[in-house]
């Protein structure tokens, strides 16, 4: 018996801030009532990485260095000090 792999989960545009980045792109929740917030996610005890899709990467600390732009980036959830999520179910 095959088993699909892929989780079903809706994409939510949010500004992660870490001491050192600036993240923006695609936080992916699943929908529902239960995890189906961006804070869920990061309250979740069992999560300790986070894809962030079609991610626009900022460095905080070099004023002169270049937005990089990626297809996923995956962020430590500790690391994490600030979520801006700019459409939350």
């Amino acid at each position: 018996m095959a088993i699909d792999a892929r989780a079903k989960t809706q994409p939510v545009r949010a500004k992660l801030i870490t001491d050192e980045y600036e993240i923006e792109g695609n936080v992916h929740i699943k929908p529902g009532v239960y995890r189906g917030r961006v804070s869920d996610i990061l309250n979740a005890p069992e999560v300790e990485f986070i894809p962030v899709t079609q991610a626009t990467c900022t460095s905080r600390s070099s004023a002169e260095s270049k937005p990089v732009e990626t297809d996923c980036t995956i962020v430590q959830v500790r690391t994490i000090r600030m979520v801006f999520p700019f459409e939350d179910t």
